[in-house]
């Protein structure tokens, strides 16, 4: 079969109608065409069987021409029908050649087998039309939950109408206090409205009840290392009148930013550089109808620092799960253990792994023709995405006094609103309250943006923990040797020569991807950070048994009665002995004449290396608690490596968590931060990531516009993202050919056994005063944490409470 006849039965296809649905044209589509072949013929022509019944006529009227030619079963025949079956397959391949290299912007176009590029947009453009009716849909149904009012006047006459005599202890007062008191028949005497600022300015409800914290007062343990879990249940009816289900969602944004280069590059014709705004949002998959959405009352004084530390129950929880990890290690990578992975914990359970199993309803909301970067496009891109806020508006009409006596009718509109996070990095979110502070003294919650919830996401904070170095202006330069956090502190590539060293392992197993700007290429650094720290695991259960390679390790154990028991008293002693996290208020900084600082490191990098695999674990199983523990460590490490943003955003996560939101709103904020694109335990990401594969499938769409890359092109694409998603599952459904998205990854044992070898021949784990690294000879394990002066922390607490409360909307 020839490359022409195969295009003249795509042509008599396109022509043509009929089926042939028969197990010969299957049998021919599994023999003859690969998957990818085939997927690409049938997503063009529309018709699956009935272009690989025309492909397999062809070769089946060649074969039985040339077998009714020849003698029967001869030799000379045999090799003839392979010679066609060959040429069928290379016709296949040549369809497959013009659909991937001509684009089907010309060949098949002209012969019908495609849509021109004009034709093809109009589809695009119905597709986008209602491309967020699902978000408005969750909009609507929250709007009728609505019943906590955390809205504002905005009717409100002026000040002369009040005859110059309301008081402004009102301003404390909520909207049903207002309409109770402000606008009596006779008001109090008190100063004019016009020294006060009184309109538009009337704070949310405050419960009149005094607590210094999130949990009612009665509630609060007389030791501050234990508090109740915020997830503890409110009595039916205090969130939600009724019995009502509340799903709520979460906005989730990043950049697109991408660079056009032009075929013809003039004066007049430059690269230019595309900065857009790109949002989706995702649906909880947590019932929080049973928790209070009434703001809470704080006072700034009785604030208890103790709460951001790690407590003893948090050092705990942590080196539980750090054992859980270890073992699993084990069974997964030391030979001959495998047929103990029955007897290892698969996933740590938390409160709700059930509907953390359960698939993400993600639904892309298209991309805004804004730069963040920009003051004036933050706010009109806060402003376009507050249609997402559910608000229920309500009037009023209430009498009020007027000059001479008099009253007059004054339309007053309260509004409520249901609060939803928007998720970012540590910039986007510091861009967001800087837009609402100065729309703050606008006349009500609408213009001042009000009904978001900024909430810094993981995979950014992840990234940063890696790197731990912020370069910013207010560093100084001497500071810039000890902003270290996992690469800053462990990572150098002059380290080649101190055996152990991460660098040094990097070159045994030449893994030149590994570089030292961890922000190029964060998933190799982050798997090698990985393999690392699992060949340290290794390294030290050798040592701890005394043994000198893992197959003798493999042996001692299983030749025990019980191997799984060895195994975890094994790990035990390991995390005992090896590992150092922990974190003890009035600790000082430790100094031994007799250290070892290759020991020390190897420590180092061990505990550093387990506490970002339980942040990472957390992250899979969708476990908020573990991810919160997660972050007060990370609010130490920040603060130590002098990282200023990421340590704000640290300390305002756990504000917003413990004591600024309303319960339902902060388990929301905590359990909805992980996306599940495909179902099934373990399967969670970081919100900000799934954006960023958003934005790579937006990117590649943006790239085959070709020089048709005009920004209603780019809204268009940006629209049509969920559609075009959801038609390319439906068309893999439909045609039993499937596209997976999962990676195929090598083998890394090799590599792993190798770094075990070295560690292990220089003996790491073994403790040897004196010796030490050429460039890090005065390391040690647990400094950064030992060296943290708690009272100078506490004072930074402080100052930042006062910050974080004006611009919280539950603060007022």
């Amino acid at each position: 079969m020839t490359s022409a006849s195969c295009v003249a039965a795509l042509v008599d296809l396109a022509c043509e109608s009929g089926t042939a649905k028969t197990e010969a044209t299957q049998t021919y589509a599994s023999g003859y065409l690969c998957n990818k072949c085939f997927n690409s013929i049938a997503k063009y022509s529309g018709l699956k069987e009935e272009l690989l019944y025309k492909l397999s006529k062809v070769y089946h009227s060649s074969s039985s021409a040339s077998s009714s030619s020849g003698a029967g079963t001869s030799e000379i025949s045999r090799q003839g029908m392979k010679r066609k079956a060959d040429a069928a397959l290379q016709g296949a391949n040549a369809v497959k050649v013009v659909v991937t290299y001509d684009g089907c912007e010309k060949r098949l176009q002209k012969l019908g087998l495609c849509l021109s590029i004009t034709s093809t947009l109009k589809p695009l453009d119905v597709l986008g039309t209602n491309h967020d009716h699902i978000v408005m849909g969750w909009v609507k149904e929250l709007s009728k939950l609505t019943t906590t009012s955390h809205g504002f006047i905005t009717g409100l006459p002026t000040a002369q109408m009040f005859n110059d005599s309301v008081s402004s202890t009102y301003s404390s007062f909520g909207v049903d206090s207002l309409a109770e008191n402000l606008y009596a028949s006779t008001p109090p005497s008190s100063p004019s409205l016009s020294e006060h600022s009184f309109v538009g300015n009337i704070s949310p409800i405050t419960p009149e009840v005094s607590c210094v914290s999130s949990y009612e007062s009665d509630d609060i343990p007389s030791e501050p290392n234990e508090y109740p879990p915020q997830s503890t249940p409110v009595p039916a009816g205090i969130g939600n009148e009724g019995n009502e289900e509340w799903y709520g969602f979460r906005l989730v944004r990043d950049n697109v930013d991408k660079n056009v280069k032009p075929r013809d590059m003039r004066l007049n014709s430059q690269t230019t550089s595309l900065h857009y705004f790109h949002t989706y949002a995702v649906k909880d998959r947590i019932c929080f109808s049973h928790l209070s959405t009434d703001p809470i009352e704080i006072v700034q004084d009785s604030i208890n620092f103790e709460m951001f530390y790690p407590t003893v129950g948090d050092n705990t929880e942590l080196v539980s799960n750090l054992e859980t990890l270890v073992a699993r290690m084990f069974v997964q990578r030391i030979p001959g253990l495998q047929s103990l992975s029955a007897e290892a914990t698969p996933h740590i359970k938390h409160l709700y792994s059930k509907q953390m199993a359960l698939k993400s309803e993600v639904v892309p909301l298209g991309v805004m023709l804004k730069n963040e970067n920009v003051l004036g496009d933050m706010i009109d891109i806060l402003d376009g995405l507050h249609r997402y806020i559910p608000t229920t508006t309500t009037s009023q009409t209430l009498d009020v006094c007027a000059e001479g006596g008099h009253t007059r009718a004054v339309e007053v509109k309260l509004h409520n609103f249901s609060y939803i996070p928007l998720g970012g990095d540590q910039l986007t979110i510091a861009r967001i309250r800087g837009s609402q502070s100065i729309l703050s003294n606008s006349d009500n919650g609408e213009e001042r943006l009000e009904g978001f919830v900024p909430v810094i996401e993981d995979w950014h904070t992840k990234m940063c923990f890696m790197e731990g170095l912020e370069f910013g202006h207010d560093i100084a330069p001497f500071l810039l040797i000890d902003a270290q956090v996992i690469w800053k502190r462990l990572y150098s590539s002059c380290s080649g020569m101190d055996t152990g060293t991460l660098f040094q392992l990097r070159n045994v197993i030449n893994r030149r991807n590994v570089i030292t700007d961890v922000s190029k290429d964060l998933t190799a650094c982050e798997e090698f950070m990985q393999l690392a720290t699992i060949a340290h695991v290794l390294s030290a259960a050798i040592h701890i048994a005394g043994v000198t390679n893992m197959s003798e390790l493999s042996s001692k154990i299983m030749s025990t009665d019980k191997p799984m028991a060895e195994v975890k008293s094994l790990v035990k002693t390991l995390i005992s002995e090896m590992v150092r996290i922990e974190y003890i208020a009035g600790t000082s900084e430790s100094t031994c004449p007799s250290i070892d600082s290759v020991q020390e490191y190897a420590k180092e990098t061990l505990s550093l290396g387990l506490l970002l695999l339980e942040f990472k674990d957390g992250i899979r199983e969708g476990d908020g608690n573990r991810v919160l523990r997660c972050w007060k460590y990370f609010l130490l490490f920040y603060h130590a490596t002098k990282h200023k943003y990421y340590c704000i955003e640290a300390f305002n996560l756990q504000m917003q968590y413990y004591y600024i939101l309303p319960k339902r709103y902060a388990e929301q904020m905590l359990w909805g931060r992980f996306i599940n694109s495909e179902g099934g335990p373990g399967h969670n990401i970081p919100a900000d990531l799934h954006m960023e594969h958003l934005n790579k499938l937006l990117k590649g769409t943006i790239c085959h516009l070709g020089a048709n890359k005009t920004p209603q092109a780019i809204i268009r694409a940006g629209k049509a993202l969920g559609a075009l998603k959801y038609i390319l599952e439906e068309f893999d459904r439909s045609t039993g050919v499937w596209v997976t998205t999962n990676h195929t990854t090598r083998s890394e044992a090799e590599d792993l056994m190798k770094m075990v070898t070295e560690l292990s021949q220089n003996k790491v784990f073994s403790h040897k005063p004196g010796r030490k690294h050429q460039i890090f000879p005065s390391i040690q394990c647990n400094k950064l944490l030992e060296s943290i002066n708690q009272k100078k922390l506490d004072l930074w607490m402080t100052q930042k409470v006062g910050e974080i409360l004006k611009l919280s909307p539950f603060s007022h």
